[in-house]
């Protein structure tokens, strides 16, 4: 996960929030706000062109009407008052057919990450152990992360967009964390 250094921000942000509740809320509504317009055209190409190239991928198995349909991706952003992380990003499967909502653009997303090997059996559900209710897993995963391979590495639609657009994002962060801390100021004094 990228992680970003901003200096002296972390304090800015505890003060106000012991300082000014009020004005921290509305801070991020601005933050919120400011650079949600930042994410949209990432959102509307991985909805065009993301999606346009997996239907050209002959067998991926992700257009049907079931939970894991691809339905495209919704992108939001969320900022807190936690100073260690006053923004983050989520992407979320879009709707698509299915009434839950689609997760297609998460297994898409995440598909690849292997921490460790897999097993030859699953767990059987609602117990630790491999037995009962447990199923022989064929390596379906792996065929799947390789399809999506031709179009990177994990984090291979959102996240790598993202980065690009980091430098943007911090710099919009500290306008408006800068910005909120002159109004406490001049409000103080």
């Amino acid at each position: 996960m990228a992680k970003s250094e901003m200096k002296g921000v972390a304090k800015q942000i505890k003060s106000l929030r012991a300082i000014e509740p009020e004005l921290s809320k509305k801070m991020r509504r601005e933050m919120r706000t400011n650079i949600q317009p930042i994410l949209n055209p990432i959102e509307a190409q991985i909805n065009s062109q993301v999606e346009g190239a997996l239907k050209g991928v002959r067998d991926i198995g992700m257009f049907h009407g079931g939970r894991t349909q691809w339905g495209g991706v919704k992108v939001k952003v969320k900022a807190t008052i936690r100073p260690t992380d006053i923004v983050y990003i989520e992407g979320k499967g879009g709707g698509g057919d299915s009434l839950d909502g689609a997760l297609g653009f998460e297994y898409a997303e995440l598909a690849g990450i292997n921490r460790w090997a897999p097993r030859a059996m699953s767990k059987g559900w609602g117990s630790t152990s491999t037995g009962y209710h447990s199923y022989i897993q064929n390596g379906q995963g792996a065929g799947f992360s390789r399809m999506l391979g031709r179009f990177g590495k994990p984090g291979r639609f959102l996240f790598s967009r993202v980065i690009k657009y980091k430098p943007a994002i911090e710099m919009k962060v500290k306008m408006i964390v800068s910005k909120y801390e002159q109004i406490v100021n001049t409000r103080n004094s």
